[in-house]
């Protein structure tokens, strides 16, 4: 799946334009219980604006008069922190990218750099939850043989009225033990389980949804 999938439009934002003031964002930010809003003007992403950021700007410059400053232009408090993706960005990708950069948000932009819209960390994750099945039963099981054992686990979960929704296999980093973590759509996992474990399947962790 690709961001343009999940990104919400521009034109379904509130926007902040560079002439805008630092009192016009608070009360945007504030009104709308945002924590961050993008800076654009003339289909041009410019960058990011929080109301934390304005705060911070006021004390480490140690002004006094504070409706003064909060007239400055929003354009005097821009930062960018995350460079702008295309809309044919995997999701995969733009979870690193949240995960590297610790941003709210990540602007699109077309190949003309124009601003589509952004992808934020609640469409993310919520889709990738979708896409692991982390709503499903989960069945972490050790081995050390990874090839040899995965088609007769999914034999038995298949035998017995389950299904598998994603596979995940995590290096344990112990003498080649590997972990097998199974999400499991059953209305039974409990029997699944114990056939595992009939069949000498070492159930490392087993959590019922």
């Amino acid at each position: 799946m690709k961001v343009r999938a999940i990104m919400v439009p521009a034109n379904e934002l509130t926007v902040l334009k560079p002439n805008d003031t630092a009192k016009d964002a608070i009360e945007l930010i504030e009104k709308n219980s945002f924590l961050s809003l993008p800076v654009a003007e003339n289909k041009k992403f410019i960058g990011f604006l929080s109301k934390q950021f304005i705060y911070d700007t006021f004390f480490r410059e140690e002004h006094h008069d504070i409706q003064e400053f909060l007239s400055r232009p929003v354009s005097s408090f821009i930062h960018n922190r995350v460079e702008p993706v295309r809309p044919d960005l995997f999701i995969e990708q733009a979870a690193e990218i949240f995960f590297n950069n610790k941003v709210r948000f990540i602007p699109v932009v077309n190949d003309r750099d124009e601003f589509l819209g952004i992808v934020t960390q609640n469409a993310l994750f919520g889709v990738l939850t979708k896409i692991y099945g982390m709503h499903n039963s989960k069945i972490s099981i050790y081995t050390d043989d990874f090839k040899g054992v995965l088609s007769k686990i999914a034999e038995i979960i298949s035998k017995n009225n389950g299904n598998i929704s994603n596979i995940a296999l995590i290096d344990t980093e112990v003498m080649g033990i590997q972990e097998i973590s199974i999400r499991v759509v059953s209305n039974d996992t409990d029997k699944i389980v114990k056939k595992l474990e009939e069949k000498g399947f070492k159930v490392r962790e087993y959590i019922k949804n």
